[in-house]
C-alpha cells in the first residue's frame, strides 16, 4: 500500500507554522537533547554503581582520575556513589517533566493559533465557496483534522524526537562498552525494525484515511439527523437515518479497534526481542571467559539501557503509528487552507459613502462549478432613498441578484458600484445594509441576544426600537422572561412569523442605511404582513429598501418593480402595470 513519505508530511506541517512556532520547535528540540544526554550520563554512572557495589576500589580509582587522592571506606564509597546516582536520576526527570510540560504547551498553543488562524481564513472567503460545500467538512477541518495535526501528529513528532535523541546516544554509549556485542545486538534490532517499518506503518495511513472518511460521514448523518428530527419522524423514516449513520460508525469502530490492537504488537515483538537479546549478551559474556564480577559492571549498564530503551523504543513506534495514521489529516489541513481565501474576498474602503446610486452595469455571474450563466448582461440603477421590488419565477436570478447587490458573490463580467466607484464587496457596504433572508438562523439564546446577534453589549434604545418596529412588543410582552426568552436551536421554540419579526429586528437593530428583504414575509399571515409592511414603508422613508416578494400585493409601495426572467431583466416596471398584465393573463 503507497502511501506519502513521513517527510513529505513534515514539510506540508512546516508551511503551516509561523516563524515564531519554528523557534519554538527549536526550543523543544533543545530541551530533548538536555534530556537525552542526562540519560546518557544517568546510564553511566549506574554502570559505575554497578562496578562500585562489586569492587569499592574501582570507585577510588574513578575519584583519583577526577583528582580527588583522599582514600575512602568501601561503605562510604558505595554511599556517595549510590546518593550521587540518586540525585542525578532525581535531576534527569525534573528536567525530562518541564520537557513535557514546554513540549506540551507549546504545540496546543500552535493548535489554538493554527485553528483560529484557519476558522478567520473561512470567515474571510467568499460566499460562493460555501455554496459549493458541504457545512460537514469544515467543521471536520477545523474540529477532527487541525485537532489530529497537532495533538496526534505534533504530540507524535515531539516524543519521537526526544526519544529519538535518547535512543541513539544510549546505543553509542553500549557500542562504546562492548562494540562488536552491540553491533550484534543492533543488527538484529534493525532487522526487526525494518519488518515493522515496512509491514505496519504503511498500513496506519490507510486506517487513517478510513477513520477520516468514516469521521466526516458519520458527522454529516449526525447533523441530518438533528436538523431534520421533525420530518423523520412524521415520515416514520428514522430507522433509514439511523441505519446510515450506524454504517459509517461502524466502519469507524472496526478501524479503530484494528489499529489499537495492531498498537499493541510493537511492545510484545520488543519485550521478546529484549529478553531475547539479554540471555544472548549473558552468553556472548560467559563466552568471553568474563568473570561474574566484571559482567556486573556491563550487565548493569545494558539492564538500565534495555529498560530505558524497550518502553522508549516502544513508544517511539507507536508514535510513528499515530503519526502515520494523522497524515491525511495533515494533508487535508494543508489543501484546505491553500485553498481557504486564496484572494482577498472583501476590502476595506475607508472613504466609502452611499449618497447617489448603486449601479449594475452589464453584470453576468456564473456559480462555481457550473456550466450556466445564473445572470447575463443585467444592467439598472437603484437611487439612493427608492424603494425597489424584484418579481419572477423560480430560478429567475432574484436571489443571485440580492447577493451580488449584498456584496456576498461577485459579478463575472461587468461591475457593482456604489455612488459609481465603491465596490460592493466592501466591509464599509455591508455595515450599511439591514439582510431579511428567506431563512433565518437563530442562535440557541435570547431574543435579545439574536436581535442583537453577536453584540457583547446590547443597545436597549436601539433593541427597543427594532422590536417596535418589527411588531415584536406585543408578543415578548406576553412571554414570562420576555425579551431574554431562549428561542432554542434554530428557534425551534417560535413559530416561523415569529421567527421571521426577529429577523427584521435583527436588520432594523442595526439602523441601516439599506434594507433589503428576501421573501421575508412570506412565513406571514396576511394580517401581520399588511401591519408589518405599514411599519417597513415608515422605517423605510429615509432608507433604500429591496424586496424580493412572493406575493405581489408586498409590493403595491414600491416605486419600480424589476421582473426576472431566465437570469436577465425582463422588465422594470410599476405596480399597476404588472396588475394590468396579471389581470388580462387571467382573462
Amino acid at each position: 500500500m503507497s502511501s506519502p513519505s513521513i517527510l513529505s508530511a513534515l514539510k506540508k506541517m512546516r508551511d503551516l507554522l509561523t516563524r515564531e512556532e519554528k523557534v519554538k520547535w527549536l526550543g523543544i528540540a533543545g530541551f530533548a537533547v538536555c534530556s537525552s544526554l542526562l540519560e546518557v550520563l544517568t546510564a553511566t554512572l549506574i554502570v559505575v554503581f554497578a562496578q562500585v557495589l562489586n569492587q569499592p576500589e574501582t570507585g577510588q580509582r574513578y575519584l583519583a582520575k577526577l583528582g580527588f587522592m583522599e582514600i575512602l571506606p568501601p561503605g562510604r564509597l558505595v554511599f556517595y556513589t549510590a546518593l550521587l546516582v540518586g540525585g542525578m536520576y532525581l535531576f534527569k526527570n525534573i528536567v525530562s517533566a518541564g520537557e513535557a510540560f514546554y513540549q506540551n504547551f507549546s504545540i496546543q498553543k500552535m493548535n489554538y493559533t493554527f485553528k483560529n488562524k484557519l476558522l478567520h481564513r473561512y470567515a474571510e472567503a467568499e460566499y460562493g465557496f460555501y455554496l459549493t460545500r458541504n457545512s460537514s467538512l469544515g467543521m471536520a477541518v477545523v474540529g477532527g483534522d487541525a485537532e489530529l495535526m497537532f495533538s496526534s501528529g505534533m504530540v507524535a513528532l515531539g516524543i519521537i524526537l526526544s526519544e529519538g535523541i535518547v535512543f541513539g546516544l544510549l546505543i553509542i554509549m553500549v557500542i562504546a562498552m562492548n562494540p562488536s556485542l552491540a553491533l550484534s545486538i543492533f543488527g538484529i534490532g534493525l532487522v526487526v525494525g525494518l519488518i515493522v517499518s515496512k509491514g505496519l506503518l504503511p498500513r496506519f495511513y490507510g486506517f487513517g484515511q478510513r477513520l477520516q472518511e468514516a469521521s466526516l460521514h458519520t458527522n454529516q448523518h449526525l447533523l441530518q439527523f438533528f436538523h431534520g428530527f421533525k420530518e423523520i419522524i412524521l415520515l416514520g423514516k428514522r430507522e433509514a437515518f439511523v441505519d446510515a449513520y450506524k454504517y459509517y460508525s461502524l466502519k469507524k469502530s472496526r478501524v479503530q479497534a484494528l489499529q489499537a490492537a495492531i498498537n499493541l504488537l510493537p511492545r510484545m515483538v520488543i519485550e521478546v526481542l529484549f529478553m531475547g537479546l539479554f540471555v544472548a549478551t549473558i552468553a556472548f559474556l560467559c563466552l568471553e571467559h568474563e568473570s561474574p564480577i566484571q559482567m556486573m559492571g556491563i550487565l548493569g549498564g545494558y539492564l538500565y539501557t534495555g529498560f530505558r530503551l524497550m518502553p522508549g523504543l516502544n513508544r517511539m513506534i507507536n508514535q510513528l503509528n499515530v503519526f502515520k495514521s494523522a497524515i491525511p489529516s495533515i494533508e487535508r489541513v494543508h489543501k484546505e487552507y491553500l485553498t481557504v481565501a486564496t484572494k482577498e474576498s472583501y476590502v476595506d474602503v475607508p472613504g466609502f459613502s452611499f449618497k447617489k446610486s448603486i449601479t449594475f452595469q452589464d453584470v453576468g455571474f456564473r456559480y462555481l462549478n457550473t456550466k450556466k450563466n445564473a445572470l447575463n448582461h443585467i444592467s439598472f440603477s437603484i437611487q439612493k432613498g427608492e424603494c425597489i421590488g424584484i418579481v419572477g419565477e423560480t430560478g429567475s436570478g432574484k436571489s443571485t441578484l440580492v447577493d451580488l447587490v449584498l456584496g456576498l458573490l461577485h459579478p463575472c463580467s461587468g461591475t457593482i458600484l456604489v455612488d459609481e466607484k465603491f465596490p460592493a464587496n466592501s466591509y464599509q457596504w455591508h455595515q450599511k445594509i439591514g439582510y431579511v433572508p428567506q431563512s433565518i438562523y437563530l442562535t440557541d439564546d435570547t431574543i435579545e441576544a439574536n436581535i442583537a446577534f453577536g453584540e457583547k453589549e446590547i443597545d436597549s434604545i436601539r433593541l427597543n426600537a427594532a422590536m417596535d418596529g418589527a411588531q415584536l412588543r406585543k408578543f415578548i410582552t406576553h412571554l414570562p422572561e420576555g425579551a431574554k426568552t431562549v428561542v432554542g436551536e434554530r428557534g425551534i421554540r417560535l413559530s416561523g412569523g415569529e421567527r421571521q419579526r426577529i429577523a427584521i429586528a435583527r436588520a432594523l437593530y442595526r439602523s441601516p442605511e439599506v434594507l433589503i428583504f428576501d421573501e421575508a414575509t412570506s412565513a406571514l399571515d396576511n394580517e401581520t404582513e399588511a401591519a408589518l409592511m405599514e411599519t417597513i414603508h415608515k422605517v423605510s422613508k429615509a432608507r433604500t429598501v429591496i424586496m424580493i416578494a412572493h406575493r405581489l400585493t408586498t409590493l403595491k409601495d414600491c416605486d419600480r418593480i424589476i421582473v426576472m426572467e431566465g437570469g436577465r431583466v425582463k422588465d422594470v416596471t410599476r405596480y399597476e402595470n404588472l396588475q394590468k398584465v396579471k389581470k388580462v393573463t387571467h382573462v
